[in-house]
């Protein structure tokens, strides 16, 4: 028989032992769980019966109305509780014992009710006769029975209950453990048997591995009919012929690999000629735009004040079109100072060694809202800061990431009847990630790839001043600390920046 016919069979009838023992298992469990409904509805009639007795004691004992009252809410609940129970909850012999229950509880009511009756009959504050005292005492001695007779039949529902739960886990231990016994014993049968013959086909093809290890290439193995090793022995024969073949084939790729290693080692020698050409090109040309900027200032210095000193000795002198196109003039100087100076921040945000610092980021916030708050005093933001915010970089960088942050959200809240800024962190998988949100203009996100460009605005600049500089800067750095950033938002809804900073992390 071959070996997959018998593994069909093994997975055959463990399957069928496994549908068993599932069906034992739900059996089981739908039994459990009929005795513990019965268990727990004997439970609650008992504390309910209880509760009545010691209500009924304060009432007779005491003539306490509101314990009267009680009496009748606990009655209503009991009676509830009885009605609602499931016709399948129990046993015949246990249903005979519920329907006792039931009476012994509407049998109290009645005589209950008839105390009662009595007592209103004679009235508030006469004294009864020796006559109705009786009557009660015998009354009382009734509902004294009824609340034994009760008690033990919830006993013997809770007694049946137990015999019920013992006996299902005593038959559910006994027909598992025989299915588990003969699962062993079938499992051993069959693997004794399979090992035989894999042993065997293992030890051929061992030999044959052997003596192909020692160089013989030619080496065979015979094929038995009847099971799966003859199909291996055959593709072993089949692959012994095919490696002699190949060994002198194998010898002339390994030169052929050999001359390919030593052109990608002459390639990757000119790559990092290339590479190392790139970064100097990068470093002379983030230099020259230092010193570009750098070098504009002083021209720009001069034509701004001396237009501004022209516009205070002479103005009163010039035509009103002459001093429109002064105040132009001296307009365009400061904004062009704006740029350079955006031109100077983005142009050391890619230059010098990261430092390995530890950043406190919400003390970081804190100060910045401090100084946006002395800004403009008139203004009340609501400001909500995680505490204990902390990363790892170079602190300067990451103070001009937080402050142009922390910036474009005092400025696009500027109009927000109730503004709102948060700084908070979240988790992204394993990242981390530094959030800071707001409740103002907002953006439209079909112009987000705009938000991190130099010179780039998505706002009019009567609407909300800049330069477009600020984003570019900070996307630079978090780049640099090896994180990335990105923005979400909406139109009038805020927008929120989310950044991480792994470079830090490392440490």
């Amino acid at each position: 028989m071959r070996i997959r016919t018998r593994l069909h069979i093994v997975t055959a009838a463990a399957s069928a032992l496994v549908v068993i023992m599932a069906l034992l298992f739900y059996w089981s469990q739908q039994r459990l769980a009929t005795a513990n409904r019965a268990k727990n509805l004997a439970d609650e009639i008992v504390s309910s019966v209880f509760e009545r007795n010691t209500l009924r004691n304060d009432y007779l004992n005491n003539d306490n109305q509101r314990a009267k009252d009680q009496w009748f809410l606990k009655q209503n609940q009991l009676s509830d509780l009885l009605k609602s129970a499931p016709a399948n909850l129990v046993s015949i012999s246990d249903r005979e014992i519920f329907t006792d229950i039931q009476k012994n509880i509407e049998g109290s009511s009645a005589i209950f009710q008839q105390i009662l009756n009595n007592r209103e009959n004679i009235g508030v504050g006469v004294l009864r006769t020796s006559g109705a005292i009786e009557i009660e005492n015998r009354l009382v001695a009734q509902l004294l029975l009824k609340f034994l007779d009760t008690i033990a039949d919830a006993r013997k529902l809770q007694e049946a209950s137990n015999v019920l739960i013992a006996a299902t886990q005593r038959t559910a231990a006994w027909v598992s453990l025989s299915i588990i016994v003969t699962v062993a014993f079938f499992l051993i049968t069959v693997a004794w048997s399979l090992g035989r013959i894999i042993n065997k086909g293992i030890e051929s093809l061992q030999q044959g591995a052997v003596a192909i290890g020692a160089g013989n290439l030619h080496h065979t193995i015979p094929v038995v009919v009847g099971d799966e090793f003859s199909a291996v022995a055959v593709a072993f024969n089949i692959m012994s012929g095919k490696l002699a073949e190949s060994h002198a084939a194998l010898e002339l790729d390994i030169a052929a690999r050999k001359r390919a290693a030593d052109e990608i080692e002459g390639l990757n020698q000119e790559l990092n000629q290339t590479v190392s050409q790139l970064q100097g090109a990068n470093q002379e040309l983030e230099a020259f735009a230092y010193s570009v900027s750098h070098d504009l200032r002083a021209p720009l210095r001069a034509m701004g004040g001396f237009s501004e000193a022209l516009m205070e000795d002479f103005g009163d002198k010039l035509e009103p079109e002459a001093r429109d196109y002064l105040g132009e003039i001296v307009i365009g100087s400061r904004h062009m100072g704006q740029l350079i100076d955006g031109l100077l921040t983005l142009s050391r945000s890619t230059r010098g060694e990261l430092r390995h610092d530890r950043v406190d980021i919400s003390l970081m916030a804190g100060r910045i809202r401090s100084e946006l708050e002395r800004s403009e005093p008139q203004r009340r933001v609501e400001w909500r800061v995680e505490s204990a915010l902390s990363a790892g970089g170079d602190s300067r960088m990451i103070e001009v990431v937080m402050r142009n942050l922390l910036d474009n959200a005092w400025k696009y809240t500027a109009g927000m009847v109730e503004p709102i800024i948060r700084v908070y962190a979240e988790l992204e998988g394993s990242e981390r990630f530094f959030c800071v949100a707001d409740n103002g203009a907002g953006f439209d996100m079909a112009h987000a790839a705009k938000l991190f460009q130099p010179f780039q605005r998505l706002h009019r600049q009567d609407e909300f001043p800049g330069i477009g500089i600020g984003l570019a800067t900070a996307q630079r750095i978090v780049h640099r600390h090896g994180g990335t950033i990105h923005a979400t938002g909406a139109p009038h809804q805020g927008a929120t920046f989310r950044f991480s900073l792994p470079y830090g992390e490392e440490e």
